[in-house]
C-alpha cells in the first residue's frame, strides 16, 4: 500500500514538472531596449570638452557635435553577431559631418560589450535592476599604461531606473543611470598638496541608447606645475531616429 502511494506521488510530481512552462529569456523584461542595435539607428550629441593644460596653466575649451550611427553587422571572432558603429564629428550644424572613428558593439544574452580603440568594456548587464554592480572594465589589460591607469578600480552600478530625464535638448520618459566611478584624493582647494579626481557616469533611454555622458579626470601636482592636468567631457543627446 505504501509503495502504491509513493508511486502515485512520484507520478503526480512528474506530471507537474512536465507541465511546467519555462519562459524564454527573450520574453522577460531584461532591459535590452536601453541599448538598441539596429542598422540605421543614430544619436546626435552636443559635446563640451575642457582640457586642463598644466604646461600653459590654462583651460582649453572645445564645443562640437558627434553622431553615432549603427552602420552594419558582422560576426566577431567568437561567432557572435556584432554591429559596426561609426562616429561622425562636426563643429556645428553649419559644417558637414566627417568620419571620426569606428567602434563596435556586441549584444549577448547577459550583457552589452563595446570595443573602442581596441579596449573592451561591458557597458550593460542583463537584467537591468537597481543596485546591480559589475566590473565593466574587466577586459582591460592587467597592466595598464600610464595613460590608462585612471580606468582601473571602476565598479559599474545601475541607479535611477525607469526615471525621466532631460538633456537640455530632449525629454526622455524612461531612462537608467549607470555610475562608473566617483574617486577623490586630497582636497582640490588645497594648492599645497596633491589632489586627484576621477568621475564617470552614463545615462541610457529606452529605444534610444546613450543620451548623456560625463567623464572627469585630472590630477594636481603641488610640487611641480602647481596646476591640474586632465580633462572633462560632457555628452548630451540632441537628436535621434
Amino acid at each position: 500500500m505504501k509503495n502504491a502511494i509513493l508511486l502515485l506521488l512520484l507520478s503526480a510530481t512528474c506530471f507537474t514538472a512536465c507541465k511546467r512552462q519555462v519562459v524564454p529569456a527573450d520574453d522577460v523584461e531584461l532591459g535590452k531596449d536601453y541599448f538598441p542595435l539596429s542598422i540605421g539607428h543614430y544619436v546626435e550629441y552636443d559635446v563640451d570638452s575642457f582640457l586642463y593644460n598644466d604646461f600653459q596653466k590654462s583651460i582649453d575649451t572645445f564645443h562640437f557635435e558627434l553622431k553615432d550611427v549603427v552602420e552594419s553587422e558582422f560576426t566577431d571572432n567568437s561567432g557572435r553577431k556584432s554591429f559596426i558603429i561609426n562616429r561622425y564629428k562636426r563643429q556645428d550644424a553649419t559644417y558637414p559631418w566627417k568620419e571620426n572613428l569606428t567602434y563596435y558593439a556586441t549584444e549577448t544574452p547577459f550583457n552589452i560589450e563595446v570595443v573602442e580603440d581596441n579596449l573592451r568594456f561591458i557597458k550593460m548587464v542583463f537584467p537591468v535592476k537597481v543596485n546591480t554592480k559589475w566590473d565593466g572594465n574587466i577586459y582591460l589589460p592587467a597592466t595598464l599604461s600610464t595613460e590608462l591607469k585612471w580606468l582601473s578600480g571602476w565598479e559599474y552600478k545601475y541607479v535611477n531606473i525607469n526615471e525621466p530625464y532631460n538633456t537640455g535638448f530632449l525629454n526622455f520618459d524612461n531612462t537608467v543611470t549607470i555610475n562608473h566611478v566617483d574617486f577623490v584624493v586630497g582636497d582640490s582647494l588645497d594648492v599645497n598638496n596633491y589632489s586627484e579626481r576621477t568621475y564617470s557616469r552614463e545615462r541610457y533611454a529606452k529605444n534610444v541608447g546613450l543620451i548623456s555622458r560625463e567623464v572627469v579626470y585630472w590630477d594636481y601636482q603641488s610640487e611641480t606645475t602647481k596646476y591640474r592636468k586632465g580633462f572633462v567631457i560632457i555628452y548630451r543627446a540632441k537628436n535621434h531616429n
